[in-house]
């Protein structure tokens, strides 16, 4: 009887170790094991980690390490660049590409601006101010005819900047632009430059 009790002793005490290091156990490491990729990083052959399906195993990952996104390039006027990668679901870029500002324009928070200034005289087709046979083209044959260049031409001799300019920079400013009057150069009486303010 008392080697009976003994033996059951001995083996509640064993289970009970069993119990206490299966419980004391620690997950194993994802990483440790090679369990180091993304889901994006490994795009054809990835493996998951058993004991964490946020990690993956591949031969050939695909790293992302490009830090420029496509909002970080519009707020500087830029298109994003050609060469790019994925990142936690997000598409990164190696660097920013080409400018969206024509020449003479600045970049203001994501926004090209001229130069010009938003009123003032300036050379271009504007309503009710239109060059003469009220074309919206840099040719006209009057001014050719007389100046021996387009109307157009002709005016930005004089160093205006485009009416197209001023307008924009006009209603970026919260106004809107006003036609004031109309111009001649020589004395063919063709309107060659508009004056507008902004309102």
């Amino acid at each position: 009887m008392k080697q009976y009790i003994f033996w059951s002793v001995l083996c509640c005490t064993a289970l009970a170790s069993g119990y206490t290091l299966a419980a004391c156990a620690q997950t194993p490491d994802c990483e440790a094991m090679g369990y180091k990729y993304t889901a994006d990083e490994c795009p054809n052959d990835g493996v998951k980690c058993p004991f964490d399906t946020t990690k993956y195993f591949c031969f050939d990952p695909q790293t992302c390490d490009y830090t420029y996104t496509a909002e970080a390039c519009a707020a500087n006027c830029q298109n994003p660049g050609a060469s790019s990668c994925v990142r936690n679901g997000v598409t990164y870029y190696q660097s920013c590409g080409s400018s969206k500002c024509s020449s003479g324009q600045t970049c203001s928070n994501g926004t090209c601006v001229s130069s010009a200034p938003t009123s003032g005289f300036c050379c271009g087709y504007v309503t009710g101010c239109g060059y003469h046979g009220d074309t919206s083209t840099s040719y006209d044959s009057a001014c050719q005819d007389y100046f021996g260049s387009s109307c157009y031409e002709q005016c930005k001799t004089k160093g205006y900047p485009d009416c197209d300019d001023i307008q924009k920079n006009c209603l970026f400013s919260g106004h809107n632009p006003v036609l004031r009057g109309c111009y001649y150069l020589g004395g063919n009486g063709i309107n060659v430059i508009a004056e507008l303010i902004c309102k």
